[in-house]
């Protein structure tokens, strides 16, 4: 195992020799070393490789304070020899998009109020995730399927998503997007951004008077929840006869929980206070460069 100190911010480019000088001084005091950093991109990202059994919890403290005090990420990351995972499993709204796609589509038909707040609820974990799923689904009974092409035109991608997708892609991971959200999006994004596989829940689409289509307000087969996204993560594990620690996982809320705790490198992405407490490491001031910076790749490495 080898241990890592990752420091990043894409959002503006602010890493300059003071910072990296500052952080060389902790790690001095803490290891009484003088440990080099490396540069995974310019101002954006850094890195400084430590002895695991020479750290203490003071640098972490000192290191969460940095983070307070500059609004730069910084995450201690533990590896195996095979920096570079071979499975990433993502998650989809508000992780590889910026929306949720249930709230966009509350706006489109007049009803964001009542479905925002149960999405809240459920991010944070406050309300069982199926429930909520259901009673939002519920909410857009009537809706015309005009609405699902509508928010497909609408998508925001967020930064570094494409990168990411395309990079693991090209460096031969298996990458898959497992999203509570559903088959339109999921199977749009597979198309856009390349993912391998994707798993998502399926709208139910009624016929109406004059070929017209829309919604029921119900959800067709099994419900994707967090017991589905481990099932995943474990489905593709021995699919492709690797192990946990060979896998990363990126999300954002209550829903992504069971597949972070059990990926090899688990990853909160601007998440819930729920999901940080068990995620190895987060970002909220770097894009998803990040989840590419955090097994070593570096600007050189990574595919536009």
């Amino acid at each position: 195992m080898k241990d890592y100190l990752l420091i990043s911010n894409t959002k503006e480019n602010k890493i300059s020799d003071f910072y990296l000088n500052l952080v060389s001084s902790y790690i001095e005091d803490s290891t009484n070393e003088k440990v080099p950093h490396k540069e995974l991109s310019p101002g954006k990202a850094y890195e400084w490789q430590l002895t695991s059994n020479k750290y203490d919890s003071k640098l972490k403290n000192i290191m969460s304070d940095f983070e307070s005090n500059y609004g730069i990420d910084c995450n201690f990351i533990k590896t195996t020899k095979k920096r570079k995972k071979k499975l990433l499993i993502a998650d989809m709204d508000s992780t590889i998009i910026r929306e949720e796609s249930l709230d966009e589509l509350a706006k489109l038909i007049g009803k964001e109020k009542e479905i925002s707040f149960i999405t809240n609820e459920a991010m944070n974990g406050r309300v069982e995730f199926k429930k909520a799923l259901l009673d939002r689904v519920a909410i857009l009974k009537g809706s015309s399927t005009d609405s699902l092409e509508t928010l497909k035109k609408n998508l925001k991608i967020n930064d570094g998503a494409r990168e990411l997708v395309k990079t693991m892609n090209m460096n031969g991971s298996i990458t898959v997007l497992v999203s509570g959200g559903f088959t339109f999006l999921t199977d749009y994004l597979k198309e856009l951004l390349g993912f391998k596989y994707t798993h998502a829940n399926t709208l139910q689409i009624i016929q109406k008077e004059f070929e017209k289509f829309e919604l029921s307000g119900k959800v067709e087969g099994s419900i994707l929840d967090k017991k589905a996204k481990l099932q995943y993560l474990n489905k593709y594990i021995k699919k492709y006869k690797i192990n946990h620690n060979d896998t990363i996982c990126v999300g954002d809320g209550a829903n992504d929980i069971e597949m972070i705790k059990h990926a090899g490198i688990g990853v909160s992405y601007y998440g819930k206070t729920v999901l940080n407490k068990i995620a190895d490491i987060h970002f909220n001031y770097t894009s998803l460069l990040g989840v590419l910076y955090a097994q070593g790749y570096t600007d050189n490495n990574i595919i536009n």
